[in-house]
């Protein structure tokens, strides 16, 4: 933090922030929010989602009452909405495609099993098909921990990112994923967030998330930058 507190003293063009660091910051005097020209609100549902909602509203009171504002979301609920309606003046809505829906290079198939043999299955699956990068999603830490253990015993490189992983045991695991060191990567919603990775053919949920718009945020991780990509 005291490397931040140094950097952002010196000054910046462009500050990429969490919304509670950001306002730490804030509060500790390192930063002037004043002369921002341009709010972006990026991941705008998992914002509000994570309860950050309190600490945005807090920045927003110490940010450029001119500025533009500007917020980015795959999905577009009725919090959503009700938060741009709230901070956003005469907003213009640009929607890429149509509200809430999956991209169209991604296939969706669904394959029917015992809950018990999903395992098996999957490893099966991999293997069959050499599958070389694959993204599997699964509901908690404790399942996604259990689940890389038991592949890994399966001989697929595996490795579990969630959220009490650290942020350098994450960057790792992403790391080794991206460079082919790693053949699985099984992830929780929070972690797997906004993940970039290239060339990624293979997203599994192996447990389909509670919200329809965490499905939507899950296999968009595939078929990006106009390639073609599987969710299954």
């Amino acid at each position: 933090q005291d490397v931040q507190a140094k950097k952002l003293k010196a000054g910046a063009h462009i500050i990429v922030a969490t919304p509670g660091r950001l306002l730490e910051h804030l509060t500790a005097c390192n930063l002037s929010l004043s002369g921002v020209e341009t709010l972006v609100l990026d991941e705008a549902d998992r914002i509000l989602d994570m309860g950050f909602s309190a600490d945005v509203q807090q920045i927003l009171q110490a940010v450029n009452k001119t500025r533009q504002n500007l917020l980015f979301s795959a999905t577009f609920s009725n919090d959503i909405k009700a938060l741009a309606d709230d901070l956003l003046k005469d907003p213009t809505l640009i929607e890429v495609d149509p509200s809430n829906t999956a991209a169209e290079q991604v296939s969706q198939r669904i394959i029917q099993v015992d809950r018990e043999r999903r395992r098996e299955m999957l490893s099966h699956m991999i293997g069959r098909g050499n599958w070389q990068r694959v993204l599997v999603f699964v509901r908690t830490k404790q399942i996604a921990d259990r689940l890389a253990q038991q592949m890994q015993k399966d001989g697929l490189d595996t490795v579990a990112i969630h959220g009490d992983k650290s942020q350098g045991a994450r960057n790792r695991a992403l790391a080794d994923f991206r460079e082919g060191k790693v053949r699985v990567l099984v992830a929780t919603d929070i972690a797997a967030r906004g993940l970039d990775i290239d060339q990624l053919p293979h997203v599994i949920n192996f447990e389909l998330p509670q919200m329809a718009e965490d499905y939507i945020h899950r296999i968009g991780r595939t078929g990006r930058a106009g390639r073609g990509g599987e969710a299954i």
